[in-house]
């Protein structure tokens, strides 16, 4: 049984006020011909198909329009839709009676009671009515409702409560799969933040805080129970694999910040031995096209001004470019964007690209000869999230940078406010 992987589509996102609805209107026409030209079974979605919790009705029609064309020009038996911690729980699982009349099951959200879990279950049955395989649908999910409180314990006891709650969730899942459909493999889901060495993070790993997970290290691999066959991850933006447990992060396919587009995007074919319950399944990894070439330039402004005359891209095939710059100057630049301008006055201007950042950095021209001159970089509060504004504040304010245990306080109250799945 082949199984298509996918996640974190962020559908709605725009950085930098840069849309990128065209981008993912040809990833979902790419991803339907990949459905079809590998006989693609099941197509599962790790969660944050929508970047906001109140997504826009150009971004609900995108992904309703999508789910409908699987049922018309694919022969997918199953889509497996998960919510992720940008989704609204109650807003993903709102059409799920409908959806199941096209074959898509949903889960936006789970309950503490683990009486209720059994909704994760989504058996793949042959034509003929046999089980194949069961995918456990399992959605993000706050450690609150898992049991794990905070309130005068140390980070130690706050990990060690958090592990035992994710693996007990996996494990009694696996249990439910296993004794509803005996002798078939298990395939999981979830949106978490797991690195392999279950601690911090992984160089060249794009992801966004996600609870208190961000305070205390990434969630180990062994809270996934090895009767899994495969366990889709969503919610880390680059692919990669967690051994042992056969987990993946498959990644974003729409890069959603401009450090993404420094690295392939990509979708993973899983296949799954139904003979074999408790084989590992074999993972191939299909590259995402580039539609939207993102050049980032930086150094001296006459330098840059030189370059952005001189880009290359396909016009007939690429969309409009994004330009990503970084003036080094000695002192501000008034007239920069007016220089921007001349320099790009001989391009067309259906095809002209689109300046999406523009800053300045200052550097030093007193630096010694043979001395690379000092660079002094403002951060600008765009670009900062809330744990780096509260961090910096704090020191300034007290002279010393906070504690680990008030780190943990104020990320345990961004994620109850809701901020923390914004960012």
């Amino acid at each position: 049984m082949r199984i298509l992987h996918t996640s974190d589509w962020h559908i709605g996102v725009s950085p930098d006020q840069a849309p990128r609805y065209q981008d993912h209107a040809l990833f979902l026409d790419w991803l339907i011909q990949q459905i079809n030209e590998h006989d693609v079974e099941v197509l599962v979605n790790a969660g944050d198909t929508f970047h906001y919790m109140q997504p826009s009705a150009r971004a609900l029609r995108m992904h309703y329009d999508f789910l409908a064309r699987c049922a018309r020009e694919t022969k997918l038996k199953q889509i497996v839709l998960t919510g992720g911690n940008h989704d609204s729980a109650s807003r993903i699982d709102a059409p799920s009676e409908i959806l199941n009349a096209l074959d898509v099951h949903v889960v936006g959200g789970l309950a503490g009671d683990s009486s209720t879990w059994d909704r994760c279950l989504c058996p793949i049955f042959t034509p003929d009515g046999h089980a194949q395989a069961v995918i456990m649908a399992v959605p993000y999910i706050h450690e609150s409702r898992l049991g794990v409180t905070t309130a005068g314990k140390t980070p130690k006891e706050i990990r060690d409560a958090m592990i035992k709650g994710f693996a007990d969730l996996y494990s009694k899942v696996a249990d439910l799969g296993e004794a509803a459909y005996p002798d078939i493999p298990l395939v999981a889901t979830g949106h978490l933040t797991c690195y392999p060495d279950g601690t911090g993070q992984v160089e060249g790993a794009y992801h966004t805080p996600i609870h208190l997970i961000e305070a205390l290290g990434s969630l180990p691999p062994k809270i996934f129970d090895m009767r899994y066959s495969y366990v889709a991850l969503g919610h880390v933006h680059q692919h990669m694999e967690i051994a042992g447990p056969n987990a993946w992060y498959c990644g974003s396919p729409i890069p959603t910040d401009v450090t993404e587009t420094r690295t392939s995007r990509h979708v993973l074919l899983v296949d799954v031995d139904p003979e074999k319950p408790r084989a590992h399944a074999q993972v191939t990894k299909l590259t995402v096209p580039t539609w939207r070439p993102a050049f980032e330039l930086f150094g001296p402004a006459d330098d840059v001004f030189d370059q952005v005359k001189e880009l290359e891209w396909d016009p007939e095939k690429d969309l409009r470019p994004y330009l990503y710059l970084d003036l080094h100057v000695d002192a501000p630049m008034p007239d920069a964007i007016a220089r921007l301008d001349d320099a790009m006055e001989f391009y067309d201007d259906a095809i002209r690209p689109r300046i999406i950042r523009c800053k300045e950095t200052l550097v030093s021209p007193l630096a010694p000869a043979g001395v690379a001159p000092e660079v002094f970089q403002h951060t600008p509060l765009s670009e900062m999230d809330p744990t780096e504004v509260f961090e910096k504040m704090f020191t300034i304010k007290h002279g010393q940078a906070p504690t680990e245990e008030l780190m943990i306080a104020f990320r345990s109250l961004l994620a109850e406010s809701g901020d923390g799945a914004s960012t």
